[in-house]
Formats: C-alpha cells, sequence, structure tokens
C-alpha cells in the first residue's frame, strides 16, 4: 500500500509538470512562430511538434527529477534519524558520566562537584557521610549479588525520604553522601535519625526465609560556604569512624576536638586501610 502511494504521487507530480512544459512550449511555440512567420498552413503542424516534444522531454525527465528528490529526502531523513541516535548516545554517556550505574545515585565525582557549588549557595547546610553496617558479611556470605540489592534498597530510602534540592550519592563501595541545603544541625540529626531508623526496618532477605537487618552508621557536620571544601567532608568522616567506634547503627555530630580522640581499629593500618574498610 505504501508503495502504491509512492507510486500513485510519483505519477501525478509528473503528469503536472509535462502539463505544464507543454502548456508553456504550445504557447510560446505559437506566439513565435505567428510573431515571424505568421498563421500559415505549417501552424499546426508546428503546434503538433510543441506538443510532442515536451512530452517527450519532459515525463522522463520529471520521473529522475521526483526519484532523485526522494533520495535527497531519504538522505535527509537518515542524517535526521542519524542526528537523534548522536544525541541519545550523549545523553547516556553524560549519565554514565554522572550517575552510579547501581543505584541511580549521583556518582563520587558528580557528587563532590555538585557538593562544591550547592553549599556555597546557602549559608546552613549540613552533610551527612553514611555506612554500612558490617557490609562485607553481606558479600562474604551471600555474594556480591546480594550485596548489590541491599545497596540498592538502601538508596531507595533515600530516594523516598529526601527533599527534591537535597544532593545524595555513592561516594564509595558502601559509603553515600547527603547534603541537606538550608537546613541547621538540629534538624540534620533528626533527619538522619529518620533516616537510619528507616533502613533498619528495612525487610532484607538475602536468601529465602531469612531476614538480615541491615544498619548503617552516619556522621553528621555543618556546612559552611566560608570552609574550604575538604574540612565539612573530614568532618563528617571523622564523626562517622565515630558512630563505628561507639558500637554502630548511630548518628553522631561533629563536635570540634573529636579528631583528637584515639583512632578506631578500623583506621590504625593507616589511609589505605580506610579506602577498604568494611565495617
Amino acid at each position: 500500500m505504501v508503495r502504491f502511494s509512492k507510486d500513485t504521487s510519483q505519477i501525478r507530480e509528473a503528469s503536472i509538470i509535462s502539463a505544464i512544459a507543454v502548456l508553456l512550449s504550445f504557447a510560446i511555440t505559437g506566439s513565435l512562430y505567428i510573431l515571424f512567420f505568421g498563421f500559415d498552413e505549417r501552424f499546426w503542424g508546428a503546434m503538433a511538434l510543441a506538443i510532442t516534444v515536451p512530452w517527450g522531454i519532459s515525463i522522463p525527465l520529471s520521473f529522475y527529477m521526483s526519484k532523485q528528490r526522494r533520495k535527497v529526502a531519504l538522505v535527509a531523513m537518515r542524517l535526521k534519524e542519524a542526528r537523534q541516535k548522536l544525541r541519545d548516545a550523549n545523553k547516556t554517556l553524560e549519565h554514565k558520566a554522572s550517575y552510579d550505574g547501581l543505584t541511580g545515585l549521583f556518582n563520587r565525582e558528580h557528587f563532590l562537584a555538585e557538593f562544591e557549588q550547592r553549599r556555597m549557595a546557602s549559608s546552613a547546610n549540613v552533610l551527612l557521610i553514611i555506612d554500612a553496617d558490617h557490609f562485607k558479611d553481606i558479600n562474604d556470605g551471600y555474594g556480591h549479588p546480594i550485596g548489590d540489592k541491599a545497596l540498592i534498597l538502601i538508596s531507595t530510602v533515600f530516594k523516598r525520604m529526601l527533599r527534591k534540592d537535597d544532593l545524595v550519592g555513592r561516594i564509595g563501595g558502601e559509603e553515600f553522601g547527603i547534603l541537606l541545603p538550608d537546613t541547621v544541625e538540629a534538624e540534620g540529626e533528626i533527619i538522619a535519625e529518620m533516616i537510619r531508623h528507616e533502613i533498619e526496618s528495612i525487610i532484607f532477605e538475602p536468601q529465602k526465609n531469612v531476614r538480615h537487618r541491615m544498619t548503617v552508621s552516619i556522621g553528621i557536620t555543618g556546612v559552611s560556604p566560608h570552609h574550604e571544601r575538604a574540612l565539612p567532608m573530614r568532618n563528617a568522616d571523622t564523626a562517622l569512624f565515630e558512630a563505628k567506634r561507639r558500637g554502630r547503627n548511630q548518628c553522631v555530630l561533629y563536635k570540634p576536638g573529636m579528631r583528637s580522640k584515639p583512632r578506631p581499629f578500623y583506621e590504625a593500618a593507616g589511609p589505605l586501610k580506610r579506602v577498604v574498610r568494611s565495617a
């Protein structure tokens, strides 16, 4: 049906072009003949040629031109499709460059970049660093795919509870960062405790009829636009260590001098241990 429609349209277009060519040839030839030779017995013969010759030339020519226009239109359509595919590919690459493929949250690089911009836009912000407790036990006991499911469940809590303007990202294997703009420390403690409680309430069954209780430790600190970027990150991290030292599954607000306390066991091996810890 589509092929028939295209052929019909092409024939109709060729017929119109040919008819116009014949009419123009008839009018011009007749006018010039009368102008130069007057109206005599050869007039109608000349008119017959004026009709026949244009038909013979214009019909195949119009078919050829119509096909060429179709080819040009097809090339234009393919270029349009290629541009759309390129835009889609660029969007996919941008998404992969900014988002964590597992949880759908911002990845570490994008979170830190957004953190730097957003903390400057408000005089009162709160940073939370959240770490899943004993996460290594899940990976070792049930396998990494089950561990991935646990991380996805934790991320759904953030998506459900946080405000539209809050910034959240996965900044480590089982570690997450949250920036709460226009928030004071007392409010940040309440939000952190709500998040901790929601995660503790998750029904997580790594195996059928086997329930695993998930908990998190949360370090909290206020963020000022006047501080260097690394300072609130260090403070929140220190508060997180303190939450781990106190027994995990709790929220701790950073206090000045907290860093002077003895380092917990998982920090004693040095900075490299900090990267791979799974407390």
